[in-house]
């Protein structure tokens, strides 16, 4: 054992002081490498055009690359689709009950749940009878019954003229923020 002793300790000798940096007198080197900023660890989202149909990813819908920069949000985002389905309600039984957001449910706020559409996003729905239309946040996932695309709150149910049907067919639009969109009523 002792033979190769010698001669390891001589290879360690040589070897480890390249493993150390430029002595410097804080013992921290002048110059290290620079550290990833979030921007370069995580790409941005980007919007994605939904199928009219189906509420999926339209992956046929060519994307821009990037915004022109003189470009204002719009109201309606380019890609944004119209979905259209039978739209129901719900209010006291849900009330105060904590959503898919993590936000408390207040069937007197204009809210909604959708399936697919992002969360804390907001969704123009139009009752297709009347032509009478509100700008919902989404908070919630639903709804769970077949054939329906959407279920609006107590509130957004009233100004639809929803309440005694209970269910109607509705187109449903994506929108940038509420203050950005113009009463379709």
């Amino acid at each position: 054992m002792h033979r190769f002793a010698a001669p390891v300790l001589a290879l360690l000798t040589v070897a480890l002081p390249g493993c150390s940096g430029a002595p410097t007198r804080s013992g921290i080197a002048q110059n290290p490498a620079p550290l990833a900023t979030a921007a370069q660890l995580v790409p941005a989202p980007t919007a994605q055009p939904l199928d009219a149909h189906s509420g999926e990813v339209d992956a046929t819908t060519p994307m821009p690359k990037t915004p022109a920069a003189s470009q204002a949000p719009s109201a309606t985002p380019r890609t944004a689709k119209v979905q259209h389905g039978l739209a129901s309600w719900y209010g006291q039984a849900f009330n105060g009950q904590r959503t898919a957001s993590g936000k408390y449910f207040d069937m007197h706020a204009l809210t909604a749940a959708h399936p697919r559409l992002p969360l804390g996003s907001y969704a123009r729905v139009t009752l297709l009878r009347t032509g009478r239309s509100v700008v919902v946040h989404i908070t919630d996932r639903g709804p769970y019954k077949a054939h329906r695309i959407i279920d609006v709150s107590r509130a957004a149910a009233a100004q639809l003229g929803l309440l005694r049907r209970g269910v109607g067919e509705v187109a449903v639009q994506p929108v940038a923020r509420p203050d950005q969109v113009a009463s379709a009523d």
